[in-house]
């Protein structure tokens, strides 16, 4: 009643393989699952994108503000925020050019003069390059008609070197295959971070 039959020899290590080659077969087949399955690149939210975003820029205030001077400010900040940093419009500001003149949701860029007139003034520069006359162009902040405005770079570099911010040093631009190196030479003394 209790007893158990045991195989014959000759079945049992035949039996034995067998079992051994579909453990091995199961064994190959989740290595090559685990090996091929698709591994997804590391993206950064625009908030971890690169030092940039927490970089400084240096931007003159002068004219008709409370308190002109040179003031810091970090990368994407505006016109409006280097006047409220200046203390805001003094009295003999001429808020009638400045409301046609001055925008005040452009972005700064590093070693930027914003001016603001006072009234009676005439001035001799155009508003453009009297509002934010800059010697060099951010390649993380400027907008496209900035860039196209660089000698060698027209509308697809800008749109090459935009979609290929952030830029953690001007030499990125060539590393990312924004710009050549040739054009980069050029440029480099044109351009900041």
């Amino acid at each position: 009643m209790g007893e158990v039959k045991l195989l014959p020899l000759e079945y049992r290590v035949p039996l034995i393989l067998v079992g051994i080659s579909i453990s091995a077969l199961v064994f190959a087949i989740f290595l090559y699952v685990k090996n091929t399955q698709s591994v997804e690149p590391i993206r950064f939210s625009s908030d971890e994108k690169v030092s940039s975003e927490s970089a400084k820029l240096i931007v003159d205030v002068s004219g008709a503000v409370k308190n002109p001077g040179v003031y810091t400010f970090v990368y994407g900040s505006r016109v409006s925020d280097a006047i409220i940093a200046a203390g805001g419009f003094s009295d003999k500001a001429d808020l009638d050019t400045i409301a046609i003149q001055i925008n005040q949701a452009s972005i700064l860029s590093d070693g930027a003069k914003v001016y603001i007139p006072a009234q009676g003034t005439t001035n001799q520069q155009s508003p453009v390059s009297q509002v934010l006359s800059s010697k060099t162009i951010s390649v993380n902040t400027a907008s496209a008609d900035e860039l196209d405005t660089l000698s060698g770079i027209g509308p697809a570099t800008a749109k090459k070197i935009i979609d290929n911010r952030p830029y953690s040093r001007l030499e990125d631009l060539v590393t990312k295959k924004a710009i050549g190196p040739s054009l980069f030479d050029k440029l480099k003394n044109q351009l900041t971070l």
